[in-house]
């Protein structure tokens, strides 16, 4: 969860990172959890940009990037 937290995101375009879940119930249980310690640990830190992959990351599909380089939906 804190992972997803601390990635930039475009919330107007098609996403350049998706997290996967487990199953609904997984997620619905993360979402019931306090958030407060996690804003505590996350107070000043630095966003990971959308493109960053983490040693600890699972990868399924490592895609380009080209489309979010070119500019994306804003692109001329």
């Amino acid at each position: 969860l804190e992972r997803v937290m601390k990635t930039l995101y475009r919330i107007d375009d098609f996403q350049q990172v998706y997290f996967v879940i487990d199953s609904i119930e997984a997620l619905k249980g993360e979402t019931l959890k306090d958030f407060a310690p996690i804003y505590d640990r996350l107070a000043g830190a630095e966003a990971l940009a959308i493109e960053a992959i983490l040693p600890t990351d699972e990868v399924f599909t490592e895609g380009t990037q080209a489309y979010a380089a070119k500019g994306g939906r804003f692109a001329a």
